[in-house]
């Protein structure tokens, strides 16, 4: 939408100074299970896909002001549900000079008429998007979707730097960022392609506190390491979290990881994509260990598993120094218990 003519109004008097501004993200969805769809417009300045989103007038309820938005830039009638994310984003500095700062209420919207449009002449398209399928998004828009798109029975808001996520469900065991052992927050980032051969490492060294013989053999390695890079390369073949400190060389990179990806089965009554998700690859350095590192990572996996799939079930292979953890996250016995072949090759 356009600059609304009390920001105008306050630039005349302040300049460019920093303006701090409360704004809405505006998630719509529409449709169930694997059809679930959500409404992105495209930004006329940058070509950027992203949800609805806008300042909020003097005196307006966020609520209100979210379906304003979507009315006014996508022609689409829509009703707020409630309120998913809540944090502040970081400044902002326009072609002009402008410098503002926003608090970002995202809010999801269940939709009720209307064919998309861009109506107010700020974005070039607007149209419906699967969840399964979206275009190429930044990663906050990602989470703000990922929010809305949740199961959680309240707001997820920022907490000392880190995203708290509520209990997506009642009497469910969700992830929510902890605090260390320190009581400080544990910073958990997604890892990239730059991070595959630290995971590798990672992963070396939880098979070397397992006893797996042959670990300095570097064609594994190679390949390992090769592995990750393929699939972190493709978006949602799988997702990894880590932890950066101090590393024994004196650089600075993951000292601890989880990483979770799908594996495709035949569909199920209760499942019928049948892709189920596996949680693998928890390990941490020798002197990261008894920080909350390893927990932190894992309930990162947990909430992209909740968040951006669809998948009703995971799995994961815990040894018993890992057992008590896990089943505090709300992992349990399977209702059958796996055999094994094993082939000598």
């Amino acid at each position: 939408m356009a600059t609304p003519d009390f920001v105008l109004a306050l630039r005349a008097r302040i300049g460019t100074d920093p303006l701090w501004l409360s704004g809405v993200t505006a998630v719509v969805l529409r449709g169930e299970g694997d059809e679930r769809e959500v409404l992105l417009v495209r930004r006329a300045d940058n070509g950027a896909w992203t949800p609805v989103t806008g300042i909020i007038d003097p005196g307006e309820d966020p609520a209100d002001a979210a379906v304003r938005e979507t009315l006014e830039e996508a022609a689409v009638h829509a009703v707020a549900e409630r309120v998913a994310l809540v944090r502040a984003l970081p400044p902002t500095t326009y072609g002009n000079g402008d410098r503002s700062q926003y608090l970002d209420l995202v809010l999801r919207l269940r939709y009720v008429s209307g064919e998309p449009f861009p109506a107010d002449g700020e974005n070039t398209d607007a149209r419906w998007f699967r969840l399964g399928a979206l275009p190429d998004l930044s990663p906050s828009m990602r989470e703000r979707i990922g929010a809305a798109a949740s199961d959680e029975v309240a707001a997820r808001f920022v907490a000392g730097g880190e995203v708290v996520v509520p209990v997506a469900r009642p009497g469910a065991s969700v992830a929510r960022p902890a605090p260390g052992r320190s009581g400080a927050p544990v910073r958990v980032r997604r890892a990239g392609v730059e991070d595959a051969a630290a995971l590798t490492r990672l992963r070396r060294g939880m098979l070397d506190a397992m006893g797996v013989p042959g670990l300095d053999d570097e064609r594994w390695q190679a390949d390992c390491t090769a592995w990750f890079r393929d699939r972190l390369a493709r978006p949602g073949a799988l997702v990894a979290c880590v932890v950066d400190g101090p590393l024994p060389d004196g650089s600075t990179g993951p000292v601890a990881c989880a990483v979770g990806d799908l594996q495709e089965h035949a569909p199920e009554p209760w499942n019928p994509s049948g892709l189920r998700g596996h949680v693998f690859n928890v390990s941490t350095e020798p002197s990261a260990r008894r920080r909350g590192y390893a927990r932190a990572c894992v309930e990162a996996v947990m909430a992209w598993f909740l968040d951006e799939t669809t998948v009703t079930r995971v799995g994961l292979a815990a040894t018993e120094d890992g057992r008590g953890m896990y089943e505090a996250l709300g992992f349990a016995e399977p209702h059958g218990h796996e055999l094994v072949w094993r082939i000598e090759r």
